[in-house]
């Protein structure tokens, strides 16, 4: 079970630390999340948003409307469901979610690049295992 902690505490770790920069910034992380939730998924509902974000979708409509007020969300019809809304960004809400995604992985790959090679196709080999280990829990 030392496995188990050892990486649930360093993947904690390390998802505060790529956030840290964004302390202070006019959005929150939770909400700077379904941005880029929404730009790496495309358009969804608010349950279908509150489902992969594991968020239960009063917080999901709230933080939702709170981004349509900034002008980074849109709320549209759905195309076959006229009672459903579908949430999609603005170009606004895509810049800021993009130069997001960017800055994370930029950071990231700054410290990747003090690795050696061999270091780097170790943790490759592990990224993949953790993308499997995610994918079953979800």
């Amino acid at each position: 079970m030392h496995l188990a902690r050892d990486l649930a505490v360093s993947a904690m770790r390390l998802v505060r630390r790529l956030r840290l920069p964004h302390a202070g910034d006019t959005v929150p992380v939770a909400q700077l999340s379904i941005l880029t939730a929404i730009l790496r998924d495309g358009p969804m509902t608010t349950g279908e948003l509150a489902m992969r974000e594991r968020i239960k979708p009063p917080s999901i409509s709230r933080s939702s409307h709170a981004l349509a007020q900034m002008g980074l969300l849109e709320r549209v019809s759905h195309a076959t469901d006229r009672r459903q809304v579908l949430l999609t960004l603005t170009e606004r809400g895509r810049i800021m979610a993009s130069e997001d995604i960017a800055e994370r992985e930029l950071l990231l790959a700054d410290q990747l690049g003090a690795l050696t090679p061999q270091q780097r196709e170790t943790l490759a080999r592990a990224a993949d295992i953790v993308n499997s280990i995610v994918e079953r829990v979800e």
